[in-house]
């Protein structure tokens, strides 16, 4: 599953604990293999940085520039994504406990 249908399936509070034991299985699983993403993403700026060390140029406006680039726009949506999944996983704990 996408990570948007996997968030909009979660949002159903009719779900049984099987099904809520599932999504959070795969959310897990997308939050791994984000990590992983964040992990060349943050090789890749840190490149990025060196590639544009200049004395006339700050580490803001490096900052800048690569939060403009492609691929600091991508770190930027894995962040936040991976902020919303950690909020969901530990959502979808709380109602597994409520169920057992």
């Amino acid at each position: 599953m996408k990570l948007e249908e996997l968030l909009e399936a979660v949002k159903d509070e009719n779900l049984s604990l099987v099904l809520i034991e599932k999504y959070r299985d795969e959310m897990i699983h997308l939050h791994s293999a984000m990590q992983i993403e964040m992990a060349d993403l943050e090789k890749a700026e840190a490149l990025f940085f060196l590639a544009n060390a200049d004395p006339e140029a700050s580490d803001i406006s490096i900052k800048r520039k690569w939060r403009g680039s492609e691929k600091g726009q991508r770190q930027i949506e894995v962040n936040r994504y991976l902020k919303a999944l950690a909020k969901e996983i530990d959502s979808l704990k709380s109602r597994v406990y409520r169920l057992i």
